[in-house]
């Protein structure tokens, strides 16, 4: 059982590693906020807890995310703002030019002083077909 959850965890690492985004023009300044919390990493049918969640959304459209578990994932892709809220963001995350990345969409909604953070994402495994969720709600 062992072995099998340092599969797992190395294969969250490499699909998480292998993520990327295109760059999309967007009106906005950067911005980033990062929070303590509870959430989760589903992959396929392991789950892993994440502890806390650094985000930035970065001028040319894209954001970088790192999510704080056991292990530390990185994850890029793009923003756009949500034309109903100044503090809601829709993310995508696709990389057409890898075999290994992440097909998937994302919600990101922070408070107004960047404080405290809610982020959802959505999404499929290129590599494995395997389902991938991110489910943080921070303070």
């Amino acid at each position: 059982p062992g072995m099998k959850v340092k599969d797992a965890v190395l294969a969250a690492v490499i699909v998480v590693l292998s993520i990327a985004g295109t760059a999309v023009a967007q009106d906005g300044s950067s911005r980033m906020a990062h929070a303590n919390g509870a959430g989760t990493l589903k992959l396929g049918s392991e789950q892993f807890k994440i502890n806390g969640v650094v985000v930035k959304l970065l001028d040319d459209g894209k954001t970088e995310i790192t999510l704080i578990a056991d292990i530390t994932i990185f994850v890029t892709g793009t923003w756009a703002k949500n034309p109903s809220s100044q503090t809601d963001f829709d993310l995508s995350f696709t990389d057409a030019t890898s075999r290994g990345g992440l097909d998937g969409t994302g919600k990101l909604s922070l408070n107004p002083d960047n404080s405290g953070l809610k982020l959802t994402v959505k999404g499929k495994s290129r590599a494995t077909k395997r389902s991938i969720e991110v489910s943080f709600v921070g303070k």
